[in-house]
């Protein structure tokens, strides 16, 4: 214990003498390990980690396949054939409908994320109940008014009050009894607030009404192949009696892990494989350091070795102070590491899925620290073990000599910094090209005018119920009573507000990347394939005026539109419907029947708009007028003269004023709209230029290690050049032509290690090739000019040395 404290004590002297070494050793680790730990942490939160559910490896979703759709929910008749006939692979058979309600009487009235769930959704998640109980088969069958709240709304709403078990609270202005409140940290799906019975048994939807999403817990010793091969005996039978609505169906079954998340798996997993490349450069940063280090210690452990210090003694000085830089480089990481991953976090609130907090987790320290401590005692080690059992004699022969190490040493470490060129060179490109994806983006057209005039904000009104085992007309009847009318005074008392020159109000927003309404239709006279699908939305008469979508023909609807019947008898269709289902022709007159069955006729046509997202083409979608939509969660928007935003307290005024109980949410620009669908690549692109720019920086601090030593070593033959009549211009020539005999080699390699990368990012592209020649060329000539810059401070260094000078350096 003694020896192996000297060791350390040796080891800190020495390291304070040199805290330039020091600093640059412990700072590389710490850039190195912290990128990785960061990405981990988070990688590992969204991607590794059991989901915080009961038997959560047992629990999946059985998603719909039926071209031209596929992961999509089914209808109440296909839900219950799969509950009935799955051959008991499954242990519990449950589904959920998303359902946005406002919670009224309980103070300021609030919007919450409802979801319609059947019994077996709690028997899937083993009853995660923690107050009262949930609801099962009796309430469901009964068709009673009963909720399960979460317990974050208990909290926050309730204040944890044993006494909410019973009570009633007013749900879209409709009494509803809690019976229960969920455990502490339960949420699914994973905004959901509140539960509520299906009441599927009397569900009358017919086949293609598909909104139900199901959810199941496999039988213990079941994979999820299995019961899909179970399912799929149902899917064939159902697909043979009904070929009108089935033909082609097939169920498929994932496991639940596999899904959260999903959408990031790619983009996350090229950010983690970013952050290896920054730490395997940080790696060969730290082995140059190390051979340096060992290099200029040669002369030193020779003389030790000379007045009998032993091998063994010589060493555990060397691992010490490696020891110690690992150590101090880990400390350093693992103290950075939590304020890196909230930064990453706060990059993107919305994106990443919660169900594990994010949190610093000691295995990817132990890993990384492992992974760095093993490279700093190898090529620590190598250099003290040939110095230590160098002839004492022979080393202390010639100074300078002996300390240029020999040319393998030198070899190696212009091959490492050569690996760092070509690894930055990689990180470098696949940044330029996020880059260039996101500035062609932000180019394309939404198909939206003057999207920055335009505020816009969520609106939940409380809308009626389907009642167990009510007809979908009568359904349809009584919400449009309480909608309709509250549209109008929206729309005028908004339209009253000065600098507002026209008000929109709609299911969803244009271009917000926001699903909605599909289903199937027919046009009269028309043959159309077998796979189509056609978006609903359900507009007012100043839509198209306020988010300034062209009127290709025709007209749009009047104030009245919508009255005249139950249902919709009018219709709008975009561009990408007439070329697809009517090849072009004129659209104004025809006739199309949709998801009442009823013909509606088609009065005028409207430019496209990228509804999904400005790297989505747009899809055939038919407008129906607003005051037939027959649910309250609504979108509105004012058309302004000025600075849009500085009407936002007078747009939550006026919605008090006209309906107290209806939550305001969102309020925002439409530009900002557009943009937040652009979150996630912005998200990849922030963090993979970061990557780039720290590899860059370490493979630059590399470079410049190597030819400084290699300057300082060659004085006495640039002190010769000098003397024999070389200029200052010849010797940085020199220097900068043993720079670039580094730097070239590693950026042709990094150009080809970067067409492979090209190929992994491709999907996460748009508008570039993943190839492209002018993104390669650019990141080549900005690492080239970096790296020529780091080789012109050494040589102006040295240049400046005069002949004598450098002559008496020996």
């Amino acid at each position: 214990m003694t020896a192996f404290l000297d060791h350390f004590r040796h080891a800190l002297r020495r390291l304070a003498a040199q805290p330039v070494f020091f600093a640059t050793a412990v700072l590389t680790l710490m850039l190195g390990i912290g990128a990785v730990t960061s990405i981990f942490t988070v990688y590992d939160a969204v991607f590794l980690k059991p989901l915080p559910f009961r038997d959560a490896d047992r629990i999946v979703r059985v998603l719909r396949d039926q071209p031209p759709v596929s992961s999509s929910p089914v209808s109440p008749p296909v839900l219950r054939e799969w509950q009935a006939g799955h051959g008991g692979v499954f242990d519990a058979f449950g589904a959920w409908v998303p359902q946005t309600v406002s919670l009224t009487g309980e103070g300021e009235a609030v919007r919450l994320n409802a979801y319609l769930v059947t019994p077996g959704f709690w028997q899937v998640f083993s009853q995660p109940v923690a107050l009262g109980r949930a609801f099962g088969d009796e309430e469901e069958n009964a068709g009673e008014r009963v909720v399960v709240i979460g317990e974050a709304l208990w909290r926050d709403r309730f204040d944890r009050s044993p006494d909410v078990i019973g009570r009633e609270i007013r749900l879209n202005g409709e009494a509803w009894r809690v019976i229960g409140v969920t455990e502490a940290g339960f949420r699914y799906p994973e905004d959901a607030q509140l539960w509520m019975p299906s009441f599927l048994p009397a569900n009358t939807a017919g086949r293609g009404s598909n909104s139900f999403a199901p959810v199941a817990r496999l039988r213990q010793g079941v994979s999820a192949t299995q019961a899909q091969a179970a399912m799929r005996a149902v899917t064939q039978a159902q697909a043979a009696e009904f070929p009108d609505n089935h033909a082609g169906l097939t169920a498929r079954v994932m496991p639940l892990r596999a899904l959260v998340g999903r959408t990031l798996q790619s983009p996350m997993s090229t950010l983690l494989a970013a952050a290896v490349v920054v730490l395997l450069i940080a790696c060969a940063n730290l082995a140059n350091l190390m051979l340096t280090r060992g290099q200029s210690r040669a002369q030193e452990l020779a003389l030790r070795r000379a007045l009998g210090a032993g091998t063994g003694r010589l060493l555990g000085d060397v691992m010490a102070e490696a020891a110690l830089i690992a150590l101090a480089g880990a400390v350093l990481a693992l103290s950075v590491a939590p304020f890196a991953v909230h930064a990453l976090l706060a990059m993107a609130p919305d994106l990443l899925p919660s169900y594990n907090a994010p949190g610093v987790d000691l295995r990817a320290i132990a890993i990384t620290a492992g992974l760095a401590l093993a490279t700093l005692m190898l090529f620590a080690w190598w250099p003290a073990r040939r110095a230590a059992s160098a002839d004492p004699v022979q080393a202390m022969q010639g100074a300078s000599r002996s300390q240029t190490g020999s040319r393998a040493q030198v070899r190696l470490r212009s091959w490492l910094v050569r690996i760092e060129m070509a690894l930055a060179m990689m990180l470098l490109v696949g940044a330029g090209l996020l880059i260039d994806s996101l500035r062609r983006l932000s180019q394309v057209d939404a198909g939206l005018a003057e999207p920055q005039s335009v505020l816009a904000a969520g609106i939940s009104m409380p809308a009626p119920v389907m009642q167990p085992g009510e007809d979908f007309g009568d359904w349809y009847a009584r919400s449009r009573v309480v909608i309709a009318p509250r549209i109008d005074a929206i729309v005028q008392r908004l339209g009253s507000l000065p600098g507002v020159s026209s008000v929109a109000i709609s299911e969803r927003l244009p271009a917000s990347g926001q699903g909605g309404w599909n289903g199937d239709f027919g046009i009269a006279g028309r043959e159309l394939p077998d796979e189509r699908l056609v978006e609903y939305r359900f507009v007012s008469p100043d839509y198209f005026r306020t988010f300034g979508i062209a009127l290709k023909s025709g007209r749009a609807f009047n104030a009245n539109e919508g009255d005249e019947a139950l249902f919709p008898t009018t219709a709008l269709v975009n561009e990408s419907f007439v070329r697809t289902y009517l090849g072009g022709d004129d659209a104004v007159g025809a006739q199309v029947s949709t998801f009442d069955g009823g013909e509606k006729t088609i009065v005028g046509v409207v430019a496209d708009v990228r509804q999904q997202g400005l790297d989505r083409p747009a899809v055939p979608e038919i407008y129906f007028p607003a005051r037939t939509v027959p649910v309250g969660d609504l979108v509105v928007a004012v058309k302004t003269q000025g600075d849009a935003l500085a009407l936002s307290d007078s747009l939550r005024r006026a919605m008090k004023e006209v309906a107290a109980d209806t939550p305001v949410l969102a309020v925002r620009t439409m530009d900002a709209v557009v943009g937040d669908t652009l979150a996630l690549r912005r998200f990849n692109m922030s963090l993979s230029t970061a990557f780039a720019a720290v590899a860059v920086l370490l493979a630059v601090i590399g470079l410049y290690g190597v030819i400084a030593w290699s300057v300082g070593q060659r004085r006495r033959e640039i002190g010769v050049r000098q003397s024999l009549g070389a200029t200052r211009g010849a010797i940085h020539r020199m220097v900068l032509g043993d720079g670039l005999r580094i730097v070239l080699p590693g950026l042709l390699a990094g150009a080809i290690g970067a067409v492979l990368l090209g190929r992994l990012v491709a999907a996460q592209l748009y508008g570039v090739d993943a190839g492209s020649p002018v993104v390669m060329l650019l990141a080549a000539l900005l690492l080239a000019a970096v790296a020529m810059l780091a080789c012109l401070v050494p040589t102006r260094r040295a240049a400046r040395v005069s002949p004598m000078t450098a002559l008496r350096d020996d």
